[in-house]
């Protein structure tokens, strides 16, 4: 039995070495890629900065080169930028969590419509998980829901 035992944790541990060796290469990465997409980040920022007030707009009405930033996949774009989390939580966990104090920090600090939007949703998921609960209990007891 004791070898039997032996002989199992020994294939677990090679089993989980064997899948964690064939994740490897989520780890890689082109430098090459990197450096010429920061040379791009970097003619960008030096034309917002030779141009102060400069907008995307306006570069997209100019027809400069540095619209292909904005077009790119891997660009710079507004969908990227929209859904901004508060501290990375999603709203929704904010307010079913922290109910109305949750709601409120997602709407100060956030002010994103579509997470202060979830934050009201969480916290009224919580609201109904609450009453449930509350009232779940309160019959099991035998009291009255209503004292």
């Amino acid at each position: 039995m004791k070898k039997l035992l032996v002989l199992a944790n020994l294939l677990l541990l090679l089993s989980v070495g064997k899948s964690i060796a064939g994740q490897a290469d989520l780890f890689t990465y082109d430098a090459v890629a990197i450096e010429n997409q920061m040379a791009q980040l970097d003619r960008l920022e030096g034309f917002v900065l030779a141009n102060p007030g400069v907008t995307l707009g306006q570069i997209t009405s100019d027809g400069s080169s540095l619209i292909s930033l904005a077009s790119d996949p891997n660009g710079i774009n507004g969908i990227n930028l929209t859904n901004e989390q508060v501290f990375g939580i999603p709203g929704f966990f904010w307010g079913c969590l922290l109910s109305v104090p949750g709601v409120l920090i997602v709407y100060l600090i956030g002010q994103d419509q579509h997470e202060t939007k979830m934050a009201i949703i969480g916290c009224l998921i919580e609201g109904v998980i609450w009453g449930s609960c509350s009232l779940i209990w309160n019959v099991g007891l035998g009291h009255s829901f209503w004292w």
